[in-house]
């Protein structure tokens, strides 16, 4: 009699049971780190590009300096300052030739360019 009550119990209690069985891929699923966000900037879409394009895309420089043919342009970004290094092509418009980032404030440490495009 005892064994059938036990058996009875356990049928019960699995009856009890709420919500769906989670699969061995859901778990799995469940502990990868979430995909990183798409970058916000890429160098492509800066280089090569002329004044117009360039600012389309960020607005104005905070900065703007001529030197001969060259022309230096600086834009505040989130997390770093995009350096644009801008010289006429052999059509003589100006575009972008050289691209670099520094830190927003003075101290901090210079970051890599394609880390501070992706974070915009």
């Amino acid at each position: 009699m005892k064994k059938f009550v036990a058996i009875g119990a356990g049928f019960l209690l699995g009856a009890c049971a709420t919500g769906a069985p989670v699969t061995p891929t859901q778990e799995a699923a469940a502990a990868l780190p979430p995909e990183p966000a798409a970058p916000v900037y890429v160098a492509s879409d800066f280089a090569g590009k002329t004044v117009d394009a360039i600012e389309a895309r960020l607005g104005p420089a905070a900065l703007v300096r001529r030197e001969g043919d060259g022309e230096y342009r600086r834009y505040s970004l989130a997390a770093c300052t995009l350096i644009v290094i801008l010289y006429p092509n052999e059509m003589g418009q100006r575009r972008a030739r050289h691209l670099d980032a520094t830190a927003l404030v003075s101290g901090q440490e210079k970051p890599a360019l394609e880390a501070c495009l992706a974070e915009g």
